[in-house]
């Protein structure tokens, strides 16, 4: 660890974007405390007064004492909610979705959630509407593309708008140059799944599921689940690996 990631997120202070931040990165301002002292000595015409800064620090400092994890998946841009995972582990929830395709008439087949070192997974025709029922409206849902996919959808289905804070894990990805969909760029990431899912794409996922409702085939809801609950555990990884990335190349 690097200290805070939190800590070292300057785009918690006014007019500084991410492109201001990578600025000060380069001339040595890496957390909150060196911002108020740069300032102090640079006068820097494109941030806000020193005091104002300081003001903003004090806030900052009193929020993160007080463990308010709400207030900042507020005040954060959500491609920076990364920073939150060393303090608020518990708040992270990592949802992936199995469907029947991705026309207007399909469904969803399978949900896995994974939070705090426990999985569940919610299975249609059993207790698949009791989904939104388990996740806590603020934290932070975790997903691949699921900011295209895998919401939408299920807003869609159930008729209901997710107003959870999201990581996209793609977007985060592919910001420091790993892209390809999940599968590739847990290879990217050195990840090795179980031999016997270790084939398997999105492409059968719905062959599986209609295989169990024509047949009533138990194994292959059982292959269907497993592959979900794979796709799901695999989401912590990703970001963990990722968050090693990012801190170890110093691009945060």
């Amino acid at each position: 660890m690097y200290g805070s990631h939190l800590k070292k997120s300057l785009q918690l202070f006014p007019g500084i974007g991410e492109k201001k931040e990578k600025q000060l990165l380069g001339v040595g301002v890496y957390d909150w405390q060196t911002l108020i002292q740069y300032q102090k000595k640079a006068n820097d015409p494109l941030l806000p007064n020193v005091s104002i800064l300081e003001e903003r620090w004090e806030e900052l400092e009193r929020e993160f004492q007080e463990a308010n994890f709400s207030f900042f998946t507020k005040e954060l841009p959500s491609l920076e909610y990364w920073r939150l995972w060393q303090h608020f582990p518990e708040r992270f929830c990592f949802l992936d979705i199995e469907t029947t395709g991705i026309s207007e008439s399909s469904v969803t087949t399978v949900v896995s959630l994974f939070q705090d070192e426990t999985i569940r997974t919610f299975e249609r025709g059993k207790d698949l509407e009791f989904l939104f029922d388990v996740i806590e409206p603020e934290d932070i849902i975790v997903t691949y593309n699921g900011r295209r996919f895998d919401i939408p959808f299920l807003e869609r289905e159930f008729h209901y708008r997710v107003k959870n804070p999201q990581l996209d894990l793609m977007n985060l990805l592919h910001s420091i140059g790993i892209k390809g969909g999940l599968k590739k760029s847990e290879i990217q990431l050195g990840l090795v799944r179980p031999e016997a899912i270790a084939g398997m794409d999105g492409r059968e996922a719905p062959l599986l599921w209609f295989e169990y409702q024509r047949t009533n085939n138990i194994e292959a809801l059982e292959k269907l689940i497993a592959y979900n609950r794979e796709d799901t555990k695999n989401l912590k990884i990703v970001l963990e690996k990722t968050i090693g990335l990012l801190t170890e190349n110093l691009l945060f």
